[in-house]
């Protein structure tokens, strides 16, 4: 199966001239950086920040041999 996950990326201006990048549809990926292209690449990180942070919940593990976990890779290219 191959699949493709699209979000809107969103720019505006904030105090001091600076830009704000966030992700419409995350509310919580959100940055700010003095030019729109410190912006768009802090935005990036703080997505893989957010997804890094999703991963270490205090969530029990289920018992062994009861899941299979299989790895995975999500590549994420910033136009």
């Amino acid at each position: 199966m191959t699949g493709r996950l699209v979000f809107t990326a969103v720019y505006e201006q904030v105090e001091d001239c600076w830009t704000q990048a966030r992700i419409e549809q995350l509310p919580a990926v959100v940055t700010a950086a003095p030019t729109a292209a410190g912006a768009k690449e802090l935005l990036v990180d703080a997505l893989y920040e957010y997804l890094l942070s999703l991963g270490a919940s205090e969530q029990p593990s289920p018992p062994a041999g009861s899941a299979q976990r299989l790895p995975f890779e999500i590549v994420i290219n910033a136009a």
